[in-house]
């Protein structure tokens, strides 16, 4: 996979799986492979579509501790609309 193939199943995947970390994203995708089950380059690969996915606004994206964290946007949106529903 490649490209934006590849975006949009890591965003699938986020979407499914919330919240999500690069390497987790990573292993459901099985792209690691077999000889080096933390690859680096895979690693890269996966963070730079999180940056693509944060910066079209359809993620978002922590860093906790060492691992990058992600969520999608509408989470935000339905924490926001419990808030509301929740001072009724």
């Amino acid at each position: 996979m490649k490209g934006k193939v590849l975006r949009d199943r890591i965003y699938e995947v986020i979407i499914a799986k919330w919240p999500t970390h690069v390497s987790e994203v990573a292993r459901i995708l099985k792209m690691f492979p077999e000889s080096d089950p933390e690859n680096k380059s895979t690693i890269a690969k996966v963070k730079y579509h999180f940056d693509q996915l944060a910066r079209e606004h359809k993620i978002n994206v922590k860093k906790i501790d060492r691992a990058l964290v992600a969520w999608p946007v509408e989470v935000e949106k339905y924490r926001a609309l419990q808030e509301l529903l929740g001072n009724i």
